[in-house]
């Protein structure tokens, strides 16, 4: 089995565009999704729509839950805090209620996985170091968790003593593949579809191949010039705009 898993849409339609057809190109059994479908972007209705039209099993991320209307935006920066009040906004009830009743992570997906949005610690906690992913994989009830919130592709394993180690990885042209077989524990973060950090303004979304025992990361080019078009048209904030063009 091959699982399409991809994280933090952030209502970027071309981003989730390109990623869909790269992934078709890659081949695919089922789709899973680590949380942010809406927020920040312009397109919160066919970014919902997208993604249920992949019946892809999805947890709720941050924005999902402020947008809902099932929390306040006080732990927002401006910048979000602004974008997620327009993306309330223009959110027919229907919607509001689908992202109301996405499940909360940790979220078992297979024998051998779980989903979460942040962190195993809580859905908004972040997991960027060595030390975060060490104390959330002594709480991981699967061997692999895959994990979103930060926008940059990560992976971080134990073995079976519980010590950090580092999995090998290969280039291939298409994509970078790291062994995920054994029986370490992993942390994984396919990355960004629609709000990439790690410098690298092009769309992030991983493949977890269970038979062959590895983690395909790919990155798509896609035309950001047209959402930030469309930031403009509905007022977004600027810094906003702006961070496509430099994936950060």
């Amino acid at each position: 089995m091959r699982f399409f898993i991809l994280s933090d849409i952030h209502s970027n339609i071309e981003a989730l565009e390109a990623s869909i057809q790269r992934a078709q190109l890659a081949g695919y059994d089922a789709v899973f999704c680590c949380g942010d479908i809406v927020g920040y972007g312009p397109n919160p209705v066919e970014a919902i729509d997208a993604v249920r039209r992949l019946n892809a099993v999805t947890i709720r991320g941050n924005h999902d839950r402020v947008a809902a209307g099932e929390d306040d935006a006080s732990e927002f920066n401006p910048h979000a805090r602004r974008a997620v009040f327009w993306t309330r906004s223009v959110l027919p009830d229907s919607y509001r209620n689908y992202l109301s009743g996405l499940p909360v992570g940790p979220l078992s997906i297979h024998d051998d996985a779980q989903l979460v949005h942040g962190a195993i610690t809580h859905e908004d906690d972040y997991i960027f170091t060595s030390s975060d992913a060490t104390t959330n994989l002594r709480m991981a009830s699967k061997r692999l968790t895959f994990f979103g919130h930060s926008h940059f592709p990560a992976v971080f394993a134990n073995d079976t003593e519980g010590n950090p180690v580092i999995p090998p990885t290969y280039e291939f042209d298409e994509f970078t593949a790291v062994r995920c077989d054994g029986g370490q524990s992993f942390l994984v973060n396919p990355g960004s579809i629609g709000q990439p950090r790690d410098g690298d303004t092009r769309a992030s979304f991983l493949i977890w191949d269970q038979e062959r025992g590895r983690l395909e990361f790919y990155r798509v080019e896609y035309p950001f010039e047209r959402t930030q078009a469309k930031m403009r048209n509905v007022h977004l904030p600027p810094y906003l705009i702006d961070r496509l063009a430099h994936g950060r």
